[in-house]
C-alpha cells in the first residue's frame, strides 16, 4: 500500500470536516422554522398573531363586535387554541373582541397591564376572564420568557395611571425569532413614548408595529432613532388614516412602510429573512 504523507492526510481531514460542516448548516437553514406575522384589518385598531414551533400568540383583538371576524381568520390559519393573549392595554380598539375569543378558543394565558377602567369593553372583558381558564397575569413589572424558539420581553408603563392616560399603560413586546425582532408598540404616547426612547433599553428592531395607529407624536423622531426597523406597520384606516405628518416623517426613514388601510398585512420570518404579503 502506498504511503500518504502526514500533510495530505491532514489536509484531507479539514476539508471533509469543512465539507460536513457546509452540508450541516444548508441542512439547518433548510429545516429553520418559520415565524408568521398577521396584523390584521380591522379598522383603526389592533390585531396582530403570530404563528410559529405550534404556537400561536395574539396580541390584542381589535374592537367590540371584532370578535367574530377575529375567530374566523384565526379558524382559516388552523388556529384550535392560544398560547398566549397579549392585551396591551384597556382602550375598546384593542380588549373590543376579547370576551368573544375567550368565549371560542382556548386561551392558556392572558398578560395585561394591571389597572382597571369604567367602560363597556373592558366589563365584558373582565366578566369574560372570570369564565376562563387561562392563567391571568396582570402584569406590574417588565418581564422575559421563551415560547418555543421565540424569545419575547414585555416592558410596563413607567407611568402611572390617572385614570385617563390608558395609551400611557400599553405593554411594549419585543419578540426576538430566528435572528430577527419584532418590537409591537401598542399605543404608547407622550411621557411613556418618551421615557421608552431615554431609558436605555434595547429597542432596535428589524419589524416594528408603530404606536397609536400613526397618530403624529413629537417623540416619534427618537423613537425611530433608537429602533432602525426595516418594516414598519401602521394599524389604520381608511376611514381613520394615519396623520398626515406621520406620513410625512416616515417617508424621510429608509424603511418598507406597510398600513392595514389597504388591507391584512402577512410578514414571514424565514432563514433570517423577512417576506412581505399585502
Amino acid at each position: 500500500m502506498k504511503n500518504r504523507s502526514p500533510y495530505k492526510i491532514i489536509v484531507f481531514a479539514i476539508v471533509l470536516a469543512f465539507t460536513l460542516l457546509s452540508i450541516g448548516c444548508h441542512a439547518d437553514e433548510g429545516n429553520a422554522s418559520t415565524l408568521d406575522l398577521y396584523v390584521f384589518s380591522c379598522g383603526k385598531a389592533d390585531a396582530i398573531l403570530l404563528q410559529f414551533d405550534g404556537h400561536n400568540v395574539l396580541v390584542d383583538t381589535g374592537e367590540n363586535g371584532d370578535g367574530e371576524e377575529i375567530v374566523t381568520e384565526l379558524e382559516s390559519k388552523n388556529v384550535e387554541k392560544i398560547d398566549l393573549l397579549i392585551l396591551t392595554h384597556h382602550d375598546k380598539d384593542h380588549i373590543g373582541g376579547a370576551d368573544v375569543i375567550l368565549d371560542r378558543l382556548p386561551v392558556s394565558e392572558v398578560r395585561m397591564p394591571d389597572y382597571e377602567i369604567d367602560s363597556k369593553q373592558y366589563a365584558q372583558l373582565d366578566a369574560a376572564l372570570s369564565k376562563s381558564s387561562a392563567n391571568i397575569i396582570r402584569m406590574q413589572s417588565d418581564d422575559s420568557f421563551s415560547i418555543g424558539s421565540a424569545d419575547f420581553k414585555i416592558w410596563t408603563s413607567t407611568i402611572p395611571f390617572n385614570g385617563k392616560n390608558d395609551n400611557e399603560q400599553s405593554l411594549i413586546t419585543k419578540v426576538y425569532y430566528n435572528g430577527k425582532t419584532i418590537l409591537l408598540m401598542g399605543d404608547a404616547e407622550d411621557d411613556w413614548l418618551k421615557d421608552l426612547c431615554f431609558s436605555g433599553r434595547n429597542l432596535t428592531c428589524d419589524i416594528m408595529k408603530l404606536p397609536h395607529h400613526g397618530v403624529y407624536d413629537k417623540s416619534l423622531i427618537a423613537l425611530f432613532a433608537v429602533t432602525m426597523p426595516e418594516y414598519v406597520i401602521v394599524t389604520d384606516s381608511a376611514k381613520n388614516p394615519a396623520e398626515a405628518e406621520t406620513l410625512s416623517l416616515l417617508n424621510t426613514f429608509d424603511c418598507n412602510v406597510y398600513r392595514t388601510a389597504l388591507g391584512t398585512i402577512h410578514l414571514s420570518v424565514h432563514n433570517k429573512s423577512v417576506t412581505v404579503q399585502q
